[in-house]
């Protein structure tokens, strides 16, 4: 579908700017959404020329094409047409890109979801009740990024689409439908950024598997251990290593030798304690007290604090596997007077610092192998920037840079495949990285029978109501501690 210029600054003039959406409960097919339809692309440019380019055009393309690796011996440096290879001491060898002029016309639609002009990706989130605190920045984030991606010509050429739907975290067949209707109503080529739904992702995740499609920022918190199946790709640390390393920085790093632990009723959570645990008791600590929690809100959080307070002598370390747990729990533990170190795993939410506000004061957690607070980078710089342009009341944390991380390496596998975009080929590419730097966390790496993109964590620091790192050091892997 052709959108003359005229038609669309029609259309972005009568969009605010100055607030985030209010993603309220869709409905029948209210509940589907075009990125183009709710996006502010405009706003997240700052300009209206930029969006020229994110239009169709009828002009030679110029695009990236991918080219095999060749050793320095096989081409001289910067002999004309050479392709190259970019290589680090002692790292991989990786895929450069040679520039190619494309015709008019020579795209054509290469696989579902794939046009000549367009690239169909889906998304689902829980953009209802509470949880839209969650869900709304991850949604805002990605359409931030994919205006960027389409003002800079897209995919080779082709324009990114996003179709999303709502769906409630706490009920798998929601989530299941809402995935049925993108892979067999919509037509997408691939889905992104499905975290945060917890167990109501397993058997979308084994839907995807089944059906092909890749999910990137996608996992399930369920028994799928490492190997999440030949479609899913989680952005993140695996569960078992995240814990490792979690509990040997608190026995190695805060110095703590007694812990009480807590954790909810997800495999996720059972996962990272059971590493937390085996970690910090092989650094020489003691465990002092393990208990589900259950909700982890304040109702739960309170009496099990208390009850926590209570053991001779007290742990000087809590540690709480889920972020609102940990966030309410500091706050009952600075409103009975007890000053204990809370640690736990991520928790760089926005919603943490609403719910304790300054009784999280000091409290540590993890960017589970994103960037920690204040590292520089361009990657970063840019995606500081265009946030705020376009939603000023957003802020730099888990729930808009995990989209964002996830676009970069779709847009980094897709041009890995080159023109002729396929399911198989994006798949096979994403298997192929090695040790890939996007500049927004650890470094990426995949294999088919591991799916977990990330090895090392960060750490943060609450301080006067604001993430700040932990440590000088940006990751830690557990061979580190």
């Amino acid at each position: 579908m052709f959108v003359t210029l005229d038609r669309i600054s029609r259309r972005l003039v009568r969009l605010p700017r100055r607030r985030a959406p209010d993603y309220g409960p869709p409905t029948g097919e209210d509940a589907l959404r075009l990125c183009s339809r709710r996006s502010r692309a405009g706003a997240a440019l700052g300009t209206l020329a930029l969006l020229t380019a994110s239009c169709y055009s009828t002009e030679i393309r110029t695009v990236r094409v991918p080219v095999a690796p060749r050793s320095s011996a096989a081409s001289a440096p910067g002999a004309a047409g050479s392709p190259s290879a970019t290589t680090t001491a002692g790292g991989p060898t990786r895929p450069t890109y040679v520039e190619r002029s494309v015709p008019p016309g020579s795209l054509t639609a290469s696989d579902t979801g794939v046009t000549a002009g367009t690239i169909k990706i889906g998304h689902i989130g829980d953009f209802t009740g509470q949880a839209r605190a969650f869900f709304g920045p991850q949604l805002d984030s990605l359409n931030t990024y994919i205006a960027d991606l389409n003002a800079r010509g897209g995919i080779f050429g082709r324009r990114v689409e996003l179709v999303y739907y709502s769906a409630s975290y706490q009920s798998p067949d929601q989530v299941l439908a809402a995935a049925r209707r993108l892979v067999e109503k919509d037509k997408v080529f691939a889905v992104l950024t499905q975290s945060g739904l917890d167990n109501a992702n397993t058997s979308a995740a084994r839907y995807y598997n089944e059906a092909g499609v890749p999910c990137i920022g996608c996992h399930a918190s369920s028994q799928m251990g490492l190997d999440l199946g030949p479609a899913i790709f989680a952005n993140l640390v695996a569960p078992a290593e995240h814990g490792a390393i979690l509990g040997a920085f608190i026995a190695e790093r805060l110095k703590k030798t007694r812990m009480a632990l807590g954790f909810c009723p997800s495999a996720w959570s059972h996962q990272i304690k059971d590493a937390v645990r085996t970690s910090f008791e092989r650094h020489g600590g003691t465990v002092v007290d393990e208990r589900d929690i259950g909700t982890c809100d304040q109702q739960t959080m309170e009496p099990t604090v208390t009850a926590w307070s209570s053991i001779v002598p007290r742990p000087d370390v809590v540690t709480v596997v889920d972020p609102i747990g940990m966030a309410e729990g500091a706050a009952a533990a600075a409103r009975m007077g007890w000053d204990v170190q809370f640690a736990g795993p991520r928790g760089m939410l926005q919603l943490i610092l609403d719910i304790g506000g300054s009784q999280t004061e000091g409290l540590i957690g993890t960017t589970d192998g994103l960037a920690p607070p204040g590292l520089r980078t361009p990657q970063l710089e840019r995606f500081r920037r265009l946030l705020k342009a376009a939603y000023p009341n957003r802020t730099e944390e888990q729930s808009t840079m995990r989209p964002w991380a996830d676009m970069s390496l779709f847009e980094e596998a897709a041009h890995r495949v080159g023109p002729t975009l396929t399911r198989k080929a994006l798949i096979k590419a994403l298997d192929g990285m090695r040790g890939w730097s996007d500049g927004l966390g650890a470094p990426v790496t995949y294999s088919p029978g591991r799916r977990w993109a990330r090895r090392a964590i960060g750490f943060f620091r609450i301080h006067d109501r604001s993430f700040q790192r932990a440590t000088e050091e940006n990751y830690f892997t557990i061979d580190d501690l």
